[in-house]
This record gives C-alpha cells, structure tokens and sequence, in this order.
C-alpha cells in the first residue's frame, strides 16, 4: 500500500511466512475437515487465504485457536486474516499473542507495528518495527516501514537513513524512492525530492495510485 504523506502511505510484510505466499492448491472448495484435527484446520484456513476467502478463513483459524490456544501460526494466520479484513482491533490481539508464544517472531513483530500504523499510533509503530529490525537488521521491507513511521513523525533525518538502508539491502525496492522524493519534499530538498522521485517511476511500481501520486508530486516540484 502506498500513499502521499498527506494519506498515509507503507509497504507492509503481511504476508511474510514464505509458504504464504505460495499458490492455493486448485480452485475447488476445501474438504471439510474435522474440527478435532489442529493440522487439517490450519491446511483448511491456508487454502481459503489463497482463494480470497478471507472471511472463510478467519472461522476456520478461529477454530483452531480455540481448539489450540498455543498455535503459534493460527494466530499469526489469524492476525493477517483480520488485518486483510481491515479488522485492527481484533488483529493486534492475535499478533500480541504468537509474540507472547514466540518473542521472537520477527513477522508477527513487523505486523503488529503495520496494525499500530493503520491505527495512526505512530510512537508504538516505531517501537514494533525498531524491535523487529533488533531481530532482522537485514529485512528492507521492515526498515522502509520504520522509515513510513518516522516520516509520520517528522523524524525527516531518521526517515531518510531508514529509506538508504533499506535501498542498500534491496536496490529494486522501487518504493522506498517515493518514501525519500516524499521526505526530502518535506525538508524543502526538492531536486533530491525530484531524483528520487523519478527513479521511483523508472523501476515500474504496479501500483497505479501511488504512481499518479508521484507524477502529481513530480509536477508540483517541477512547476515554475
């Protein structure tokens, strides 16, 4: 998701368990599972995330977790399901609680800081990504985030270090120009502001919206 400083913008790392993001299995239903079967529950839910039945999964991880309080992935599963759902409030719990499971779990971590973005409490987004770096400093997905949040603050100088780091540990991370052309915007840097901004245009982003945002900012900086 992106946006212009004036509409909330950040890459999130939903989807960040790398199983996740692989195809569904088929375009059928699911078999039904038994609810007593914690494994075929979480295959269940999976398989409904990949065909956007989001709503379908959110249920079916809701059993899960009910039958297996401890799921360590059924609340994380769970947690992203809610947030695809814009459901925050019922998210964070999720997140907090495969946290209080596993402290160490970097994408729960980088979660819940997305949900506190969302919510616009900007102080505990920093918090969480800055935790989540602690424990996956080369993670440029999560530095462009805490990068988002520090922006948010006008912590420009703090922002920009966040967005180089994250263009040093992945040069094709084409967005993380639109979070710089943006910050420099803001210190009134407006040829660095044009660079970045232009480099971001040139890598491709798919995204149309944030595109149209970055040629109207693009045309703002360059106009007489």
């Amino acid at each position: 998701m992106g946006e212009s400083w004036s509409r909330r913008f950040v890459q999130w790392t939903i989807v960040a368990l790398c199983f996740l993001s692989v195809a569904g299995c088929g375009d059928g239903t699911p078999e039904l599972t038994e609810e007593g079967d914690p494994a075929a529950l979480l295959a269940q839910g999976r398989q409904y995330m990949d065909q956007g039945r989001t709503q379908d999964a959110i249920d079916t991880f809701l059993m899960l977790v009910r039958l297996d309080p401890n799921s360590i992935e059924g609340h994380f599963r769970l947690g992203n399901a809610y947030f695809q759902e814009g459901e925050l409030e019922e998210a964070a719990p999720q997140f907090r609680k495969t946290l209080e499971l596993d402290p160490n779990n970097v994408d729960a971590r980088s979660n819940l800081g997305a949900v506190y973005y969302e919510q616009g409490q900007f102080a505990n987004a920093e918090e969480e990504f800055g935790k989540a770096i602690a424990l996956k400093s080369d993670d440029a997905d999560i530095h462009y985030n805490l990068g988002a949040t520090y922006v948010q603050q006008y912590k420009l100088d703090a922002a920009i270090a966040e967005f180089r780091e994250a263009l040093r540990l992945n040069p094709n991370l084409g967005r993380t120009y639109f979070g710089l052309g943006n910050a420099f915007k803001l210190q009134g840097k407006n040829q660095e502001a044009v660079e970045a901004l232009e480099q971001f245009l040139a890598l491709g982003d798919s995204d149309a919206q944030l595109r149209a945002i970055a040629e109207s900012l693009l045309a703002e900086l360059k106009a007489p």
